[in-house]
This record gives structure tokens, sequence and C-alpha cells, in this order.
């Protein structure tokens, strides 16, 4: 059996190397768990997967091109779900589909994009069902029982990033036209999208689903209300405070979810 040289050794190390190099990329998706080239896609979305279903607000960095001019893209999003090797997301207040490097169907095919998870850790807890007259009303009591509830006077370093509400909200109205009800459902198209719900029905309509609570407070714009009542409410609070800084009286009463 014929020996082998050093030259034939170097070289067998070279390739396993290179080899285990490329399979940690591949695997690793890069310097960052958050980084992703457009031939990443499926290993992307699923990471994005994760964190959407911890509910935790999603933006990213694309680096890409429009499929359909090809005009270099380069721009924040924010992403709202992710499927297959296809990434769902708002820019500019209006819905497109991400695709990678050789994406024909998705509106932007990606060369590149970087993930940035909004928030550090996020409070999730129960509230009655609140009653008023206006959406704006149930903003200010929620905002007031977030407030309380927490003890954000007394717990001055928690930073408040975002609130989602999951539930149910009915709202006495009057009936809305069809022109109405698009102009409405145009306005807030992409937190339709996002996973907010609107029924409309005689005499008013019905919200269900995940709001952001700015969103309550800006649909009250829209609606002249005479009656408002929501089921029992879950609500998302994203704070930019790690675990070890979030009081440990809160982490005793309420859940706490962090990314990891």
């Amino acid at each position: 059996m014929k020996k082998i040289g050093i030259l034939e050794i170097i070289v067998i190390l070279a390739i396993i190397i290179t080899s285990a190099s490329i399979a940690y990329k591949f695997y690793s998706g890069s310097e960052s768990k958050y980084e992703f080239s457009g031939d990443q896609m499926y290993k992307c979305a699923w990471i994005c997967e994760k964190i959407l279903n911890k509910k935790f607000p999603l933006n990213a960095t694309i680096i890409g091109r429009w499929t359909a001019t090809k005009k270099p893209f380069k721009g924040e999003v924010e992403i709202y779900n992710a499927r297959g090797g296809t990434l769902y997301a708002i820019y500019n207040n209006t819905p497109i589909t991400i695709g990678g490097e050789m994406a024909y169907e998705e509106d932007i095919a990606a060369s590149e994009i970087l993930l940035k998870p909004v928030g550090k850790s996020m409070i999730v807890y129960n509230v009655k069902p609140i009653e008023g007259r206006t959406l704006n009303n149930v903003y200010v009591n929620l905002t007031n029982d977030i407030t309380h509830s927490l003890g954000l006077e007394k717990y001055k370093n928690l930073k408040i990033l975002d609130v989602e509400v999951s539930g149910d909200v009915g709202v006495d109205s009057t009936t809305f036209s069809p022109v109405q009800r698009q102009m409405i459902l145009n306005k807030f198209d992409a937190d339709v999208k996002k996973g907010m719900n609107i029924y409309f029905v005689e005499k008013g309509f019905i919200i269900s689903g995940t709001t952001n609570l700015n969103t309550l407070k800006n649909l009250n714009n829209y609606v002249n209300s005479s009656e408002v009542l929501t089921s029992k409410l879950k609500v998302y609070i994203v704070l930019n405070n790690t675990l070890n800084q979030i009081p440990k009286e809160i982490k005793d009463n309420y859940a706490v979810i962090t990314l990891n």
C-alpha cells in the first residue's frame, strides 16, 4: 500500500477544514444567528417563526432587488409571518413578500437579511373586561391598568417598547356603508395582515385577534361609538429589559418570556 506523504495529508486536512467551515456557515447562518444570506431563506423563515410565535415584534433590514423592476432594494421592514422560504412583511405601511436570491413570485429577492427582534423580554398577563364609551376609553383604561398592575410608578427602569392585546372588542355605533367599511379596512390593512380582524355587523363592529394597543386608539378617529365592551384580554408587554433587570415581584406574579 502506498504511504501517504506530508503533501497529501495537508491537502486532506485542507479539504476537511473547508468542508467543516462550509457546513458551519450553512447551519449557523453566519457570525450572528440573526444574519442570513439569500440562499438561507428556509432557515431564516424558521427563526422568524420562532420569534413571532413568542409574540415578539420582528423588524429586518433587507438588501436585494425588486423582482418586477430588477431595481435594487435596501430597506427596513416589519415581518409579521414566515412560511416555507417566504417572509411576509410590511414596508412603508404596505404588505410585501420576500424570497431568496432566485425569487420571482415574491416582491423582493433578498441577498442579505438582518433580523432585528424588538425587545429583550415580554410580560404576559390577563385583564378583566373593560367597558367604555369609546375605543379611546379602552386605550386609557388599559394603559392605566398596565401602569398600576406592573407598578411602573415604582419601577422606573422598565422600558415598554410595544403592547399587543389579544381578545374581542364589541363596538356599538352607526352601521357602516360598504364604502366606509372598505375605507377602514384599507386604512388598517397592515394591522389586519398582522392579526387584527374587523367584522362589521348591524349597528357596529367587532374587533378580534391580536391588536396593537395604539391601533385601538387610532381606530377611535374613524368611529362614532356609543358603547364599547371587551372580552377578557391577554396583554403582551414588550420590554427593553433583560430577565435579570425585571423586578422579582413582577416575575413572581406574571409570566415572563424571553427570546432565548
